[in-house]
């Protein structure tokens, strides 16, 4: 799977939840894209992922 441009791997069918647990991300501070669609918060836990998924995670900063 492609996480922001690097290839990583996961086990198949990973959710979009797990998958940001094992980065350490908090999912109330990312958007996450999955093959160019955005996935809604409330479908993290559901949406899987696979080999062939291009993900990217856009966080959220802070600052002026």
């Amino acid at each position: 799977m492609i996480v922001n441009g690097k290839e990583m791997n996961f086990k198949d069918s990973i959710t979009v939840k797990e998958l940001l647990e094992n980065l350490n991300i908090h999912s109330d501070r990312v958007v996450v894209e999955v093959d160019m669609d955005i996935i809604p918060k409330d479908e993290y836990s559901q949406k899987k992922l696979y080999s062939y998924s291009k993900v990217e995670i856009i966080r959220f900063v802070g600052g002026g």
